[in-house]
């Protein structure tokens, strides 16, 4: 046999053992195998003078990227800078821990699929899913976990029998270690989607996210897999999450509650707070784990390394270097020009461009800013009347010709800021897409969805009722008397209201009078938690979207100029008896 033959056999198991993939479900993609024929093929400059690290392993992590393709670094700039860490390593991934395919105006339009494209054409290795993974319906999400070459994986979501929807893990081969990555989703998620809508013929829920009265069950669920791995041989086991860590999050499911549950685990990317973090969790043994999440929107990339000895070290990329002997070009977003790759640069383009003349229609104009945060809160909705959430409840309730209307306070993301207001600004406002009904709720109905939604003040709540008609106190002197189950979802009031005064369109609350009140599917099908209102009588669909209500309010209703009157609050939220503790 001759020496070339020789060669090419010996390349050929050199690839394919180390490309070798153990885990349960989908085969994680083999990385691209360097060119080994040096008799005819000659390297290029940059790779004569160092050699690829061959030991230590490079993962570069996103999260909660919100449909944000070309925000900033972009993912033309991602995959930019993988080449880069390819050019100096041999064994590199990339990976997403959520909230990636909602929250920008080309998710709404193409149902998450321009994302799921883009993250094909960057070439993730591995993703879990969030919360918004969920916000254009279970089936449209399982049709893009199809599509998504790397596939999903979580633990935590499963069947109503403890079965996980997707593979719970996946087991990569590099360096010689085996580096698993198990998925988990935080169980809010089953009352902040539509998956708990999806029930067998009993009227029970097809689908669990593993939640219980103390979070004890989600951390088993994720510790059965932690052993499962280590029982394979796994060197490394990082738990990719989208859990978050504020106090914003449900205190149950934390990532370090969760953590301090757990043994077994190296590192944790987390998401869905949208912080730029990196430090150490306890376990359950008290032995130190890594922690990082790389903001939003592709502001940074997470890079973490995993050395020889199996140490990890963790950093944040916020601007690419001007790569050598790769092709890339500069552009300008914002006032920063950030270096990317030609080729994604050019398919941005290419699934966008079908789009832009609806987006860049302008509806409308302002003399003032309508912020929907602030440099104190990152959502002034779910905690504050606003002048943008009362334009928005205008509108619901003059188009739909209903008595009231009630919007979430965690329905909005973008703010309208002084100047023109295109098109593109209402989907990035509202970019959830829900339809608009009219429901008949009596009184006492609406009293307990007001009283459901205030019941975290003075802390931040998506649940939090902003409405047209309907102007209401919340007493935060009156402990809230809300019981939920373990999912978040409503169960009784079992005490004294904290909300009180609520009048209608200027009149005392009627709690035996039946009004029609405007509202998104979202709360009808008991989104948020808000279980009271799915039996009642639904009155008519407007057959209109969240986008579409404002668009046509600005443009037409209000003659394309946004009164000054919404420059300031209304009292339409009153809030008293909070009392401020001091350390």
């Amino acid at each position: 046999m001759t020496k070339k033959l020789l060669m090419l056999f010996a390349v050929m198991f050199l690839f394919l053992s180390g490309c070798q993939d153990v885990s349960e479900g989908t085969p994680a993609p083999a990385l691209p195998a360097e060119s080994q024929n040096t008799e005819t093929t000659e390297p290029p400059a940059h790779e004569k003078t160092k050699e690829k690290d061959k030991e230590t392993i490079v993962i570069l992590h996103t999260n909660d990227v919100h449909c944000g393709l070309d925000n900033r670094i972009g993912y033309d700039g991602l995959y930019l800078y993988k080449e880069e860490m390819k050019q100096e390593y041999e064994n590199v991934l990339l990976v997403d821990a959520g909230d990636a395919i909602q929250g920008g105006i080309y998710g709404t339009l193409s149902n998450g699929k321009i994302i799921i494209d883009l993250m094909n054409d960057v070439g993730y290795d591995c993703a879990t899913i969030g919360n918004h993974e969920f916000d254009y319906g279970f089936e449209v999400l399982d049709d893009l976990s199809e599509e998504l070459k790397c596939g999903y994986i979580c633990a935590n979501f499963c069947t109503s029998d403890g079965e996980p929807v997707f593979a719970p893990y996946r087991i990569f081969e590099l360096a010689g270690k085996k580096i698993a990555m198990i998925g988990a989703d935080t169980p809010s998620t089953f009352t902040k989607s539509k998956i708990h809508t999806i029930v067998d013929d009993a009227g029970i829920p097809m689908y669990d996210f593993m939640a219980d009265e103390t979070g004890d069950r989600l951390a088993q669920c994720i510790q059965k897999y932690v052993d499962e791995v280590r029982g394979k041989g796994a060197d490394i086991v990082i738990l990719m999450a989208h859990l978050g860590n504020s106090e914003k999050d449900d205190p149950r499911f934390r990532s370090e509650t969760v953590m301090s549950k757990l043994h077994g685990i190296d590192l944790l990317i987390d998401a869905h707070e949208h912080a730029k973090a990196a430090f150490e969790l306890k376990d359950g043994e008290g032995r130190p784990v890594k922690y990082t999440q790389a903001g939003t929107k592709l502001r940074s990339i997470g890079k973490i390394l995993i050395h020889p000895d199996n140490t990890i070290t963790t950093e944040f990329v916020d601007e690419i270097p001007q790569p050598e002997g790769i092709d890339a070009k500069p552009v300008t977003r914002g006032k920063k020009e950030y270096w990317v790759d030609p080729g994604i640069n050019r398919k941005i383009a290419e699934y966008t461009s079908e789009y832009e003349g609806l987006l860049n229609r302008k509806i409308g104009e302002t003399s003032f800013d309508l912020p929907v945060s602030s440099e104190e809160e990152d959502s002034l909705a779910k905690s504050h009347e606003t002048g943008l959430m009362n334009l928005y409840t205008d509108a619901l309730c003059e188009l739909s010709e209903s008595d009231v209307s009630m919007y979430n306070g965690g329905g909005i993301r973008e703010g309208f800021m002084k100047g023109d207001i295109l098109y593109s600004d209402c989907l990035d406002a509202f970019p959830y897409g829900n339809d608009i009904l009219v429901m008949k709720m009596k009184g006492q109905l609406i009293l307990d969805v007001l009283e459901f939604g205030a019941r975290k003040l003075p802390l931040p709540n998506n649940g939090l009722i902003h409405s047209r008609g309907i102007e209401y106190t919340a007493d935060l002197s009156v402990p809230s008397s809300v019981k939920e189950d373990s999912n978040g979802t409503f169960i009784s009031i079992d005490g004294p209201y904290r909300v009180k005064d609520v009048l209608i369109n200027g009149e005392p609350l009627d709690l035996n009078k039946e009004y029609a009140v405007a509202m998104p599917t979202f709360l009808q099908e008991c989104g948020d938690g808000f279980s009271m209102m799915k039996d009642a009588e639904i009155l008519r669909y407007t057959q209109k979207v969240e986008y579409s209500i404002i668009a046509e309010y600005i443009e037409q209703t209000l003659g394309g100029v946004i009164p000054e009157k919404y420059k300031s609050i209304q009292n339409r939220i009153k809030v008293i008896g909070f009392t401020e503790k001091k350390d």
